[in-house]
Formats: C-alpha cells, structure tokens, sequence
C-alpha cells in the first residue's frame, strides 16, 4: 500500500535528518532517479548511520544553489560549501490519473524540488 505524503515524511523524520549535512546529492537524469545521502539516526541507535533516500520515477528535479543572503565567510565555490537540511515537506499529488510524490527540501543555500512516483529510504550499517 502506497504511503501518503504524511506517512513518508514521518519515516524521514524519524530518521533525525535535521541539521544533518546532506553527504550527498545525485541524479541520474537516465534512470529518472534522485538519491540524497546522510548521517542519521533512530531513537534506539547507538551512533548515526548512513541514510540513503531514493526518488524513482522522478517526472522533475530541479536543485539551485545561491549566495543572497549568505553571511559571515563566503565561499569561493560551491564546493566550499556544506548544506544541511532544516526541513523535508511532501505531498500527495494525482496528474492525469497518475499518483506522484511532491517533494520540497528545506536547506539553506539551495532550493530543491522534486515530483516522483514512489521514495524508499535505506538504512545502512544494520
């Protein structure tokens, strides 16, 4: 049974993905796949372990990075910066039939959407 947006966003909640760097950020346009990477953790985890979470299916992804509002010491790339996540807002959508994903990441210095069929979420380290 498919998940609604709710349902999924509490799983990655209760992951502790907040004000976690993003470790890793990748799509493969071919596959129509995203994957976000992550140090995270349960409740019941000693140490934080890897979360990878994949978008299938993905219809759009679009990832932007910028400076406004920057403070303090500015990087002279964006290799120099770290992003981490503040927040993970998903919802159900239907388009022509079709049940998708509507997926808006929170993280200060990029702004990142993504509308996907279907999110799993790996644990790794078990």
């Amino acid at each position: 049974m498919r998940l609604s947006g709710q349902g999924v966003e509490e799983k990655l909640m209760a992951t502790n993905y907040i004000d976690t760097e993003l470790k890793e950020l990748y799509y493969d346009h071919s596959k129509h796949l995203v994957t976000i990477k992550y140090m995270g953790s349960t409740d019941d985890d000693v140490e934080d372990r890897e979360y990878t979470v994949l978008f299938k299916e993905c219809f759009s992804a679009t990832f932007n990075t910028w400076l406004e509002g920057a403070e303090g010491d500015i990087p002279q790339s964006p290799n120099d910066v770290a992003f981490y996540f503040h927040d993970i807002s998903i919802r159900g959508i239907v388009v022509e039939g079709v049940s998708l994903y509507q997926v808006k990441m929170v993280i200060p210095m990029m702004d990142c959407q993504i509308t996907c069929k279907s999110i799993e979420i790996v644990r790794s380290g078990i």
